[in-house]
């Protein structure tokens, strides 16, 4: 990874591969991150392992423990429900300016997106529909244009799609698509109570489906 790369580059590619292993479970909740380890299958040295880990514990998704060193973070029933409550915050929000606006262009971006995820479920790839589901929230949050919320946004979204590897699969995804098509149907209306109203049953069921999870012995 060193090689033709700036000290500030390969910092910044060891936190994001450090963190994207994380957040799709490729590091598991509550895995050893030792620094010689991840120094090795990174093949970088010790230093930006070291820099990243500091980040990520910055970012909530490493725990450092005293005399014990980092660990990738476990979530407890309470972050499942602190982290939703701020997403339904934001996106009931969206839901409503969009509604507001009807704006053609945004429309069309979302009714691109179910037709996708729709497509990805007919064939049977999970992965692909979460990745369209998870694209749904950020077209919706991207209209809010806002910079103080950008960082929020960053750390949150993090969260939520580590989270969502727990109490997901095809059935929670086709019920995720129906909930989609309803906001989308209300905000073309011109709906914003209906779209808050369906956005927050649809947060409260992915919570509930991953607190269920946690309950009968998953981790996220």
């Amino acid at each position: 990874m060193t090689d033709n790369f700036s000290p500030v580059q390969v910092k910044e590619a060891v936190y994001r591969q450090l963190r994207t292993a994380l957040i799709d479970h490729t590091i598991a909740p509550g895995e050893p991150l030792r620094e010689l380890a991840l120094s090795a299958r990174l093949g970088v040295s010790k230093t930006p392992i070291r820099e990243a880990l500091v980040r990520l514990d910055q970012d909530g998704l490493v725990e450092v423990v005293p005399y014990r060193g980092a660990r990738a973070k476990r979530y407890t029933e309470s972050d499942v429900r602190e982290h939703y409550e701020v997403r339904e915050i934001l996106e009931c929000e969206c839901v409503r300016r969009a509604a507001d606006g009807r704006d053609p262009t945004l429309l069309s971006m979302l009714h691109a997106n179910i037709a996708d995820t729709d497509a990805a479920l007919r064939r049977n790839d999970a992965k692909a529909a979460a990745e369209y589901l998870d694209r749904f929230d950020d077209i919706l949050i991207a209209q809010l244009d806002n910079r103080s919320l950008a960082e929020v946004v960053h750390r949150l979204s993090a969260h939520l799609k580590r989270m969502g590897a727990i109490g997901g699969g095809v059935e929670r995804y086709r019920e995720s698509l129906t909930q989609h098509a309803e906001i989308v149907a209300a905000i073309a209306q011109g709906d914003g109570h209906r779209a808050q109203e369906v956005m927050r049953a649809h947060i409260a069921s992915i919570r509930d489906a991953q607190i269920a999870a946690l309950d009968a012995g998953g981790t996220a």
